[in-house]
Formats: structure tokens, sequence, C-alpha cells
């Protein structure tokens, strides 16, 4: 069963993606949503519905802390900011390595392989597109919700390490604890 198999969805997620490649709508708010952090994560689309080829999502939060470095071994990931700003660093370990502030209407690509982390520098949110396969991660680390819009802090979810440790292995996420890249 791949990881982006929509029977191994929560009981909350079940039946709002059609789960194949099929023409369909979602208004404003409505996807598959989960909790990480203080930051929601809206999936609106994946390779359940793209024939394995990429993953849709959102992610939408306050100014906050920087996203741990990680790494994803076989997913390609996009961000383009829709509201804000996002601080977005990346290392590709072959020469580049750079950050830069995102902001609305600004867009990063992170190919695979590629060290990287993020931090909200306001109330943002972004779209992601991701190889398809990934987005589902967002669940394994989270708290389903049905509730759209930036969490409240009683609504924060703080994953415990093995829950992170179990959902980086299922979905290629490899967290990079000894990379820093606020000490550079």
């Amino acid at each position: 069963m791949s990881p982006n198999d929509a029977t191994t969805l929560a009981p909350q997620h079940a039946g709002i993606l059609p789960g194949k490649p099929q023409p369909f709508y979602l208004d404003n708010g409505q996807g598959e949503k989960s909790v990480v952090f203080d930051t929601l994560f809206t999936i609106l689309l994946t390779g359940d519905e793209t024939d394995d080829q990429y993953d849709v999502f959102s992610c939408e939060g306050n100014a906050g802390d920087i996203i741990p470095a990680h790494i994803h071994p076989f997913t390609h990931e996009i961000f383009f900011v829709m509201d804000g700003a996002v601080h977005l660093w990346m290392d590709d370990e072959k020469g580049f390595k750079d950050d830069h502030v995102l902001t609305s209407g600004g867009f990063g690509y992170v190919p695979k392989g590629t060290i990287h982390a993020f931090r909200m520098e306001a109330t943002s949110k972004i779209m992601g597109v991701s190889s398809a396969g990934f987005a589902r991660f967002f669940h394994a680390m989270g708290r389903p919700t049905d509730k759209p819009g930036i969490p409240s802090p009683e609504e924060f979810y703080i994953p415990p390490f093995e829950q992170m440790k179990a959902a980086g292995e299922l979905y290629g996420t490899v967290f990079r604890p000894d990379y820093n890249f606020l000490e550079d």
C-alpha cells in the first residue's frame, strides 16, 4: 500500500478528495486539513488524483519559528507565497547555499536532495506543490482538523518525536538536527 493511498486516511479525511483522476472542485477552506505545530496544512490534490504525478497543498500560519532543517531524498518541492512573507533557506551541498525572503507572489523551488528550512516572517499562506505521495506527510506529522484557517494556540499540535520519526520514514523526510541555517 502506497503512503499516498486514500485507504490509509484518518476518518476525518476520507471522501474529501475523489481518490482517483476525475474533475472536482474545492471551495475556500476545503480539503484534507491537519495542524502541525502552529500551522494548518490543507491537502488539495494528491497522487491519487494525478496518476502519481504531483501533490498540491497549502499551509498557513502566523510568524513563528524556523521549521527544522530537513531533506527529501525523493521529493521535489515548490513554495509559492500567496500572502505574507516566508524566509526560505536551501543548501544543495553542491555549491548552492542561499536564503531568501519570499513575499506575496514569490516562488522557490527545492529540488530533491536539497537541505532546506523555512520560517513564516508574517501571517502567511503558501501554496505547495510536491512530487506525488509526499503531501500526506503533514497528516502523519499532525492532528486532523475540520476547522479552516490559522490554528489558535489551544489548537496547536506538537508531535511527539516518535511520530515525527515515523512520518519521516514513511514519507521520505530526513530531519537534520546537526544542520542549523541560523548559525551561518
